[in-house]
């Protein structure tokens, strides 16, 4: 969660660019997409709570795991639209270059349905979109040392392994660094190991 900005690099308008700029993409749509302006705003809000993790979450995911701009921890969900191939074996209707009506068939090698390499392409330009701002949401929140806990709860699923900033209670004494809180397999704090660990700081080298 965190990642993109509330207007000029939404993480939604990142990434409809780059989609968009594929060979024959045609639309995009994130979340409830055009589907979501049939609905009320009461409809369409996806409303927050607590999960057994202690985590802010949303009962629905019509915003696609983006909210303002920024994502909310969410799956994002997009979807993209693409054309049919264009040069086809079928005789069609053209014009020269000197203004000439003419027909013209398609020869050669054409792929007959561009879908099969638009996977792919999708999914890298997705990748390439969140690599950008997690180095930008990186380079933003660490330009700045953070003291203490900010007291926001996480945002959206846990994930095995991550590591999360410890809760208000477990904050460092004032003028030390902040340390980190290690989960364990329940997505609660690991006491057995956080207890053991020493503060750390955070050190350009």
């Amino acid at each position: 969660s965190g990642l993109g900005s509330p207007v000029f690099d939404k993480l939604e308008g990142e990434l409809a660019k780059a989609c968009m700029s594929l060979p024959a993409a045609k639309g995009f749509e994130i979340g409830s997409g055009f589907g979501g302006t049939l609905l009320t705003g009461k409809e369409h809000n996806d409303e927050f709570y607590v999960d057994e993790n202690g985590r802010t979450r949303t009962k629905t995911n019509r915003s696609g795991g983006i909210q303002g701009g920024i994502s909310n921890g969410e799956t994002i969900i997009i979807r993209v639209a693409f054309k049919p191939t264009s040069t086809i074996g079928q005789e069609q209707e053209t014009v020269t270059r000197t203004g000439e009506e003419t027909l013209m068939r398609g020869k050669g090698r054409h792929d007959p349905c561009v879908l099969p390499r638009a996977c792919p392409m999708v999914e890298s330009m997705v990748a390439l979109v969140m690599a950008d701002h997690i180095m930008q949401q990186h380079a933003q929140c660490n330009l700045l040392a953070v003291e203490g806990d900010s007291g926001a709860n996480p945002l959206g699923k846990l994930v095995e392994g991550e590591v999360v900033p410890k809760p208000a209670e477990w904050a460092a004494p004032p003028g030390e660094a902040a340390g980190i809180n290690l989960m364990d397999g329940e997505g609660k704090p690991d006491k057995s190991v956080n207890d053991k660990m020493d503060w750390l700081a955070l050190e350009e080298n």
